[in-house]
């Protein structure tokens, strides 16, 4: 919701479902929860920014001459909070550049809008289109196997890739029924490259959607006795010890903020 700008009370208004009634009174009373806590989101750091700019055309005017040149990278990821935001920046002098790819986009799920890319255009005519049609990373089959697919796509800037690279081999998709067995053929896979000489171990990786999915690959590479390395660690952010000192700061700054409470309130055990 906040990803369009809308309120917890505009959400409501425009539900259509008991469903969205439903999450229109998650959403108010998340939102009371935060004001109790102090706290903003960072849904709220864009939508509360957007909402000053447009209130305080003073306080707009000193960022506009503060952030003189604004390039946005990744830009078909953004949403419409985000494109608002920089377009506000960019009122004054147009300076803006942004470097995207509508094939790339995969973040509609949390609202990111292609339509922000498709419609650059019109919002900024003067501005300069360069295509980056070169590849330098992939084979030619692999070009060509992504652009065939991804031309099926109604939504896009048509553009025609091209790579100086060798032509590779040709793509293979393989269909299993079960997670077992497609671990079976990717440690059958590497063990044929490596035992005709195409690759060593150390050339070969298999890359997974989330971590979840490397345990059956793991139990696969070790009833075959196949050596791997496991390639992932933890942020550092991400590390629990991390978390619970950033939680006591936060409490020292907020004593409101009752998530990071709730975090840290046995945090070390005091056994008594």
């Amino acid at each position: 919701a906040k990803s369009r700008m809308l309120t917890p009370a505009d959400y409501i208004q425009q539900s259509h479902s008991y469903f969205d009634e439903v999450v229109g009174r998650v959403y108010e009373r998340y939102q009371q929860l935060l004001t109790e806590s102090s706290g903003l989101d960072f849904d709220d750091l864009l939508m509360k920014t957007v909402w000053l700019f447009r209130s305080s055309p003073e306080i707009l005017s000193r960022y506009q001459e503060r952030y003189l040149h604004i390039l946005v990278d990744e830009f078909q990821d953004t949403n419409l909070t985000q494109y608002e935001l920089v377009k506000q920046l960019a009122g004054k002098y147009h300076n803006i550049c942004v470097v995207g790819d509508p094939d790339q986009s995969i973040y509609s799920w949390r609202f990111a809008d292609l339509r922000n890319i498709l419609s650059f255009e019109k919002d900024y005519p003067q501005a300069k289109l360069v295509l980056l049609e070169q590849n330098y990373r992939s084979t030619k089959m692999i070009l060509e196997t992504a652009s065939y697919i991804i031309s099926a796509n109604q939504q896009r800037k048509p553009k025609d890739l091209w790579t100086e690279n060798e032509s590779g081999e040709l793509t293979t998709v393989v269909e299993t029924y079960t997670e077992q067995e497609e671990a079976q053929f990717v440690v059958n896979e590497i063990e044929r490259l490596t035992g005709q000489g195409k690759a060593r171990l150390g050339d070969c990786a298999v890359m997974y959607r989330t971590n979840a999915q490397s345990r059956a690959l793991e139990e696969a590479f070790v009833r075959f006795g196949t050596p791997y390395k496991l390639v992932a660690a933890t942020r550092f952010y991400e590390r629990r010890e991390v978390k619970d000192i950033i939680a006591y700061l936060r409490l020292i700054q907020n004593p409101y903020d009752s998530v990071s409470l709730l975090r840290v309130i046995n945090v070390p055990q005091c056994e008594g």
